[in-house]
């Protein structure tokens, strides 16, 4: 298995991680393997001992008709089959909320493109390299796998060095309002699922994978899907989808709570969300045909700009019973819908509804420890009792008992790391801790990632 945690430590070469970017690097003797696949042929390069290819389609862009149907398969074309196409520039980041800071962007809804990064030297296994399939966090709603962080060319090199070679395969998937848009007409596109297109995405990309990695030198029989945060979540709601069996042979969850009541949505609240949706446009009607044939009119640059005017029905939903009172409801992402998520991962796990791979899983000491200190430095609590009024009602356990175990008096008197530790083991390490008592069935790892810098600077 592969530990993100030991590939964060080492050294990361720098790229620029922006779409339309070329990923080259300076003074650096580059080739250009070429690798024929269903999505066509494709040149990347190669940088010291790992060939790259980054922005290969893997799915049909989800544009105009396609868009809020669930993933298509990309369709390569008579003129694309006779080209050899590059692979050596980032696609766009799917459409989500623009930070301003360069860090992200361009956004265009013709997203769907995966990276592959694979070890230069062919395999000594007869099947070929090991495979991980990555999958970016983000809460649903943003991130890419283009992202710098993500950047897979400092873990394929450190494995090797370490003799453990593997390759690593990134994808894109839509997101928010783009990947988790419900609405009834779409029963009828979509044959009988509602939303949850950008789990569709994911699921194509790993039948891609599965279909052409042994042309990048990887065995598809040897598969671990892994991901950070939402992407944990997303390994979750794999592990419990007869649609994903197969696809994957092993798995990672890291920092992801898969067993959480607030983590997914009811038809009900995506429906209500919907139609929320519907009234900022003008496309309120009772037809919900002509409500979708409108609201696909809008560009995806307005729907998403539109999402923090959403109104959330939250007395109906599933997913904010406690998130009211700090402004942490998000009126898109994961939804029962009985087809892609065919019950909550909680009732899943403990009814045995799950693919029996083996899996690692786990969180680190201090979750959301920038989120505390920045919370700390804008919005200081001035006392206990405020600091208890911020956390309670997120807490959503005995408040007598948090009271007790989280006062800020147990830490000295430091608020953030009260904040840090009553989050990381509420909702993050005692998760883990569960979902690995869930899984009997199957060989489960559990662990606690401690380690931290000297500084973040």
């Amino acid at each position: 298995m592969f530990l993100i945690w030991l590939f964060y430590a080492l050294p990361v070469t720098i790229v620029s991680g922006l779409s339309g970017s070329l990923y080259l690097f300076a003074n650096e003797s580059v080739d250009s393997p070429v690798v024929a696949t269903t999505s066509g042929k494709f040149a990347g390069f190669t940088i010291r001992q790992t060939n790259v290819w980054v922005g290969i389609p893997f799915g049909a862009p989800p544009v105009g008709a396609l868009r809020w149907q669930k993933a298509q398969p990309y369709v390569v074309t008579d003129s694309q089959n006779d080209i050899i196409r590059n692979a050596t520039y980032y696609s766009p980041f799917c459409p989500q909320i623009d930070r301003g800071d360069n860090t992200s962007g361009p956004f265009n809804e013709d997203c769907l493109y995966l990276n592959v990064w694979s070890p230069r030297a062919p395999s000594s296994k007869p099947n070929g390299y090991p495979v991980m399939i990555w999958i970016h966090g983000g809460g649903f709603k943003e991130g890419s796998a283009t992202l710098v962080i993500y950047d897979g060319l400092s873990w394929t090199n450190a494995a090797i060095q370490e003799n453990n070679p593997f390759i690593m395969v990134s994808m894109n998937y839509r997101l928010n309002v783009m990947g988790f848009f419900a609405q009834s007409s779409l029963l009828d596109e979509n044959g009988q699922t509602i939303g949850n297109q950008g789990i569709t995405d994911q699921r194509m990309a790993m039948k891609w994978v599965r279909d052409n990695i042994a042309q990048f030198g990887g065995d598809k029989n040897y598969i671990t899907l892994m991901g950070e945060s939402a992407g944990s979540q997303s390994v979750c709601i794999h592990l419990i989808s007869p649609l994903s069996a197969g696809l994957f042979h092993a798995s990672i969850m890291q920092s992801g709570p898969c067993d959480a009541v607030n983590m997914l949505r009811d038809k009900s609240f995506a429906y209500s969300t919907a139609n929320n949706l519907a009234l900022l446009f003008g496309c309120n009607m009772t037809n919900s045909s002509q409500q979708l044939d409108c609201l696909r009119a809008v560009s995806s640059t307005r729907l998403v700009a539109a999402i923090g005017n959403v109104s959330i029905p939250l007395s109906t939903s599933l997913a904010f019973k406690d998130q009211e009172k700090i402004g942490e409801a998000f009126p898109f992402g994961l939804i029962v819908d009985g087809v892609e998520i065919p019950v909550h991962p909680l009732q899943a796990f403990l009814t045995g509804q799950v693919n029996q791979v083996p899996t690692l899983t786990g969180a680190n000491r201090d979750e959301l420890l920038l989120r505390a200190l920045y919370q700390e430095y804008f919005y200081p609590p001035t006392s206990t009792e405020d600091y208890l009024t911020r956390i309670l009602p997120i807490a959503g356990y005995n408040n007598r008992d948090i009271q007790t175990l989280y006062a800020p008096s147990q830490f000295n008197g430091n608020y953030s790391q009260a904040f840090v530790a009553l989050f990381s083991e509420g909702i993050f390490v005692c998760s883990a801790r569960r979902m690995a008592g869930y899984m009997t069935e199957q060989p489960t790892y559990l662990y606690t990632f401690t380690h931290a810098p000297e500084s973040f600077f």
